[in-house]
């Protein structure tokens, strides 16, 4: 069984109107609005009726500096004790949630935040994973896999760990072939210039 993502978006910091990408996976968003929003963009609003399994709005009527920062905290605390083996995404551009992400990754607990919707991994297409590991791997300050199997454990990881081994090898094929990287006798990973 696959884990549930929950995603929190703070609407005030980042006003996300298509949500197609959820759309028939295992997501539950929770769209925290507040005072100030007194209007929901119409592919919002149709979104929550064609899928209102998948959606809550939940408007704060606090008013105040973080006030709905606060509330998307509570809001994802109260799920995470439902569910603490989930997946947790904060959608915001506010670099408040840091201590929050923080100190949940203390406790081993799944969350990350986002600025934007359509950078959530489960969320991505698959050209749109392909395209991430190409661009991580070209880039020589980014921590890159030294070995064979660490490079397949990235791939796997890249899909939520739910891809066969023909699928990585073929992955691996296109990076060799692209001219990404090589591999050395003992597998080690050598990186190419990337243009």
């Amino acid at each position: 069984m696959s884990r549930t993502q929950y995603i929190f978006i703070d609407f005030e910091n980042v006003a996300v109107s298509d949500l197609s990408r959820v759309s028939g996976k295992p997501v539950q968003v929770f769209v925290i609005v507040g005072t100030k929003q007194k209007n929901l963009p119409t592919t919002l609003v149709m979104f929550v009726q064609a899928h209102p399994e998948q959606i809550r709005i939940i408007q704060t009527p606090v008013e105040g500096r973080n006030a709905l920062d606060m509330v998307l905290a509570l809001e994802l605390g109260r799920i995470l004790s439902r569910d603490p083996e989930g997946y947790f995404h904060i959608v915001s551009k506010d670099n408040d949630f840091k201590s929050v992400v923080r100190h949940l990754h203390a406790e081993d607990r799944l969350v990350a935040r986002y600025g934007q919707l359509s950078e959530i991994p489960a969320l991505k297409t698959l050209e749109e994973r392909l395209l991430s590991i190409k661009a991580e791997l070209s880039d020589a300050s980014k921590g890159r896999p030294t070995n064979r199997k660490r490079l397949e454990n990235k791939i796997r990881s890249a899909f939520g760990n739910v891809i066969e081994p023909e699928f990585v090898e073929k992955i691996i094929k296109d990076l060799v072939r692209s001219g990404i990287l090589a591999f050395t006798p003992n597998d080690k990973v050598e990186y190419k210039m990337v243009a």
